[in-house]
């Protein structure tokens, strides 16, 4: 892809979602967006809610999520926006081996609802 100098091959370097979002554009033919938001809470619950709420219903793939402050990143499965504010289905995408029972995987924390509010404010 040539986006890198050729020190990074085999090196430790970070990978982010734009990095991602190039490999698969360029491998896959799917091309990504990657909405970069720096005001947390209140700006997603303004801006990225909407186009979340968009992209369910014409795509409903995953979207992932993470960045500055929250670098732990997250899987989106749907978003429901309600008189409280909006809520994330979010899976830890970091997850692999044998499959689990839901309430397992629940408990150890492999996926949850998320106010959103909540979600971006605690890190």
């Amino acid at each position: 892809m040539e986006d890198k100098p050729g020190s990074f091959s085999g090196s430790r370097e970070w990978v982010g979602a734009f990095e991602a979002s190039l490999v698969l554009d360029y491998f896959c033919d799917v091309p990504c967006k990657v909405v970069h938001v720096r005001g947390g809470g209140a700006e997603l619950e303004q801006v990225a809610v909407e186009e979340l709420h968009q992209h369910f219903e014409k795509h409903g793939s995953p979207v992932m999520m993470g960045g500055d402050r929250d670098n732990s990143s997250k899987g989106i499965l749907g978003v429901c926006t309600g008189d409280k504010g909006s809520y994330l289905l979010v899976v830890n995408p970091h997850y692999y081996g044998r499959q689990q029972e839901k309430t397992e995987l629940q408990r150890r924390g492999m996926y949850s609802c998320e106010l959103l509010c909540h979600l971006v404010d605690e890190v």
